[in-house]
């Protein structure tokens, strides 16, 4: 777990004395220093967890000592015995040192850091580093101004009690986050990064402002809420099959517009999903006819498939409509447990007891089986009985009924007790009793910590082990990409299917149209049982945005660009902008035709003339 400054700041103390403790001992050699100095220094003191680095990364058949990642590779740190040290002048109170320094005055520790510079600069990594444990040299390994690295000046801590007196700096060049946030950059090179320059909109006085809304507005913020987002959730009087139905959008197909976010993604994926030598396998959950065939057989294989994708790209949407709708004769004959991480439990302090009590509540509530009705128990453990039966107390089955009966009573107590193992007796018995296939889904896992994430892995490997279901763990790249180089991934060969965005204008277009078939049904819209709204002009407000999404080709492009692929971002863009009281729609009512003849994108009439002003 990672520490704060204030508790790093203690645990250098302690390893400052610590150290003092050994003065006179032996040197140490690299091994060594590393284990009981550099880890420490890393681990304990600068912010850094276990999972974000990895030891001798190996490229090309050269080894790095240290690679740090947050979640790309951003730090090189090259181990060197104690007895390495690094050469300065007497009394000198600096922290900067030009790197040329030490290619002519400690040729051993100019030597380090360029075998770490080149480490940096074949991994692709900014900052390196060479450490003995109590001294320690950082640079930075590839700069973009056009300046060799080896012309710039490095950051020297000589003593980890120089290292005490400007932690601060220490923390802000090599810690966790001040690594994230390009601390040693700012630190070493001489060019002051200009402030980001204030934005036009904050010289315009009052500005946002608060602007009260009108009654059609009013209406238009309740039917934002309800079909842009809540629709999604509710479905249509309970009918969440529905929504999916006219809602989903097929994930992988980037829309034409999004010129920066294609870019991003596809360098973001590319870099993410690099096929390693060991690990879990990786493959686009979707092909341009749907659902891959690999993704079904994969099914059988006794092992947790991942569902990987980046937030808001729609893996919750994924997952409902692939056994709702599009796969739904596959899982007619299946029983499937759907547990949402996302938004429950609040608190859990026993992961696997929350998903014990989970699948036994979805046992009753969605499959109308009571796994603790008496005839249920007793054929869940028919086999059980016949044994016990057979046992010490079957003499006393007819001399003594009552207190074999209460015995086996007890007995019965007892497997109840063992509920992770009574529950896989229940899936066995559902399984092969009712030939039923069993899926559970485990969703939104990636919404919560890195270690929660991984613990819900192993009950769900433990899970597609020993039960007879298949399982499916939803989590987002950065999660995937670190557990597999160095977490819990890394020691199992799980089956990964990624998930890319829908096209986000397809996505807007087909909820804006949902919302304007429920509203000609006839449908009452209304907010907490007091306020209604008039489904006429709702309409008509609709059918314009429908049609802007359709024809504006620069709307399209801003909203796809703007969302980077997070399809609930982008959601949430219209949302904002249909409930602003700044967007006065009632302003010009020119702009809203006096009749509902207003086109539709089904409708593809090729002119809006009447919709702009005279």
């Amino acid at each position: 777990m990672a520490v704060d400054f204030e508790d790093a700041e203690k645990n250098l103390r302690d390893l400052i004395e610590w150290f003092s403790q050994r003065t006179g001992e032996s040197e140490l050699n690299e091994a060594t220093t590393r284990l009981q100095l550099i880890d420490r220094l890393f681990f304990e003191c600068l912010g850094w967890e276990r999972d974000d680095c990895k030891a001798e990364d190996r490229l090309e058949g050269r080894y790095a000592d240290y690679s740090f990642y947050c979640p790309e590779r951003l730090l090189i740190v090259e181990a060197k015995r104690e007895g390495v040290y690094f050469e300065l002048p007497v009394g000198t109170p600096k922290l900067k040192y030009d790197i040329d320094y030490f290619e002519r005055r400690a040729s051993d520790v100019g030597a380090a850091i360029r075998q770490a510079m080149e480490y940096c600069q074949s991994r692709g990594a900014p900052f390196g580093a060479v450490c003995n444990g109590h001294q320690l040299v950082a640079f930075i390994a590839s700069r973009s101004d056009g300046q060799s690295p080896l012309a710039g000046k490095a950051l020297v801590f000589d003593s980890l009690q120089r290292l005490e007196e400007d932690f601060l700096i220490a923390w802000h060049c090599l810690s966790k986050p001040g690594v994230m946030n390009r601390g040693l950059s700012q630190e070493l090179q001489d060019t002051i990064l200009a402030p980001v320059p204030e934005k036009l909109s904050g010289k315009i006085p009052g500005y946002p402002g608060f602007k009260r809304r009108n009654d059609l507005q009013t209406d238009l913020q309740i039917l934002s809420e309800l079909f842009i987002e809540d629709i999604a959730r509710l479905g249509v009087n309970g009918e969440e099959e529905e929504f999916l139905r006219e809602c989903y959008c097929q994930s992988g197909a980037l829309s034409q517009y999004a010129k920066v976010s294609k870019e991003i993604l596809r360098a973001r994926y590319s870099a993410m999903f690099q096929e390693a030598a060991a690990g879990p396998s990786m493959s686009p959950v979707t092909t341009k006819k749907g659902p891959s065939p690999e993704f079904f057989a994969e099914m059988l294989s006794g092992r947790p498939i991942l569902l990987i994708g980046d937030r808001g790209v729609g893996k919750t949407m994924f997952i409902k409509y692939l056994h709702r709708v599009d796969a739904s004769d596959i899982f007619t004959d299946t029983l499937v447990f759907y547990i949402d991480f996302g938004s429950k439990p609040v608190i859990v302090q026993d992961v696997q007891q929350f998903v014990a009590d989970e699948v036994s509540r979805q046992f009753l509530d969605v499959h109308g089986v009571d796994i603790d009705e008496r005839n249920f128990v007793k054929g869940v453990l028919h086999r059980d009985l016949e044994r016990f039966e057979k046992g010490i107390y079957g003499d006393i089955r007819e001399t003594a009924a009552e207190k074999f009966k209460m015995k086996r009573v007890e007995f019965l107590e007892g497997k109840l007790a063992n509920r992770d193992e009574y529950l896989r007796a229940c899936l066995n018995h559902v399984s092969r009793g009712r030939r039923k296939q069993i899926v559970i889904f485990l969703d939104n896992v990636d919404q919560r910590a890195s270690e929660f994430q991984e613990n819900v892995f192993l009950i769900g490997q433990a899970m597609a082990t020993n039960w007879p279901v298949t399982v499916f763990i939803s989590i987002r790249p950065e999660t995937f990409y670190r557990s597999r180089v160095s977490g819990t991934l890394s020691a199992y060969h799980a089956r990964a299917f990624t998930i890319a965005p829908p096209r986000v204008d397809e996505v807007v277009g087909k909820r804006l149209r949902y919302g304007i078939l429920l509203l000609e049904k006839g449908m009452d819209v209304t907010a907490g049982g007091q306020v209604f709204v008039k489904t006429e002009s709702l309409t008509d407000y609709l059918k314009v945005l429908d049609y802007s999404f359709v024809q504006n080709k620069e709307l399209i492009e801003f909203l796809d660009n703007m969302c980077g692929g997070n399809i609930r971002l982008a959601l949430d863009f219209v949302r904002a902008f249909i409930s602003s009281g700044h967007v006065d729609t009632e302003k010009n009512p020119q702009y809203l035709p006096a009749n509902r003849a207003v086109p539709c994108a089904s409708s593809r009439i090729p002119s809006c003339s009447h919709l702009r002003r005279p």
